[in-house]
């Protein structure tokens, strides 16, 4: 496949989720591709606080773009937010809800929190204390996507003491991940979207290895996940792996 099989495959990636994908799946793939308005997401997104936490981080997810999380919209999440916040600085999707999966929801919210402008200062750092005191080298030794994502995407975005030392585990762990075949190519361009970044630090994978093995991914009929996968995450992870290589663009030509 060729550098412009980039195009190729974007082109493949909304027609599979045109075919799909409800409305918002849509919308986002469209946005993200210049063909609609980035304008017209905030009020399809509809973000309520009846959602909930889990509502409020799809709600950042899905307006989180090249056009940058700011508006009416962002504002009224991120408020919500802070009221939401534990007393350890961490967040939680239900009440019994198991440490591992508070960190990786603290850490997904925390780092989109960090792109706006509009997250208080001490909502920040509640959150960086929370996930100092659950970070260490053993947590994504193994190769836990959302562990490695949770951590990256916020010390990508925050500066924090522990930011240099954390992004190199990351780094070495995700391509370890990629290398191994545990970790898919479409993961690590979803990380290196989030982080806004080609290279993730203590990794030798490239942006551009990265987009060849995505695109090698992408199945048949123009999405991401096998196609006897759950539907729905089948959309949801053609989005994003869409918007991954819109953000990392076409691959060097392969010798």
């Amino acid at each position: 496949m060729t550098p412009g099989g980039v195009d190729e495959a974007l082109a493949r990636a909304r027609g599979f989720v045109e075919a799909s994908g409800g409305e918002l799946a849509r919308l986002r793939l469209a946005v993200l591709l210049g063909a609609a308005p980035a304008a017209r997401l905030p009020e399809a997104v509809g973000w309520r606080p009846e959602s909930g936490v889990t509502g409020a981080l799809a709600a950042l997810a899905a307006l989180d773009g090249p056009h940058g999380l700011r508006g009416g919209e962002v504002e009224r999440a991120v408020a919500w937010l802070a009221g939401a916040q534990g007393a350890d600085g961490g967040w939680s999707a239900a009440r019994e809800a198991c440490e591992p999966a508070r960190v990786v929801l603290t850490g997904l919210l925390a780092g989109f929190l960090a792109k706006t402008s509009c997250a208080r200062p001490a909502q920040l750092e509640r959150a960086g204390e929370f996930l100092a005191a659950h970070w260490g080298p053993e947590r994504v030794q193994g190769g836990d996507f959302g562990l490695l994502a949770g951590f990256a995407h916020f010390f990508a975005n925050r500066p924090h003491e522990l930011a240099d030392a954390a992004l190199q585990w990351c780094g070495r762990e995700l391509e370890r991940g990629v290398r191994s075949g545990r970790l898919r190519a479409w993961q690590a361009g979803r990380m290196l979207a989030l982080c806004d970044t080609r290279s993730l630090p203590g990794s030798r994978l490239q942006a551009s290895e990265v987009v060849w093995s995505m695109l090698g991914e992408q199945q048949p009929d123009g999405g991401w996940l096998p196609a006897n996968a759950d539907a729905a995450a089948r959309v949801a992870v053609t989005v994003d792996a869409a918007g991954a290589l819109v953000r990392l663009g076409a691959p060097t030509p392969r010798r």
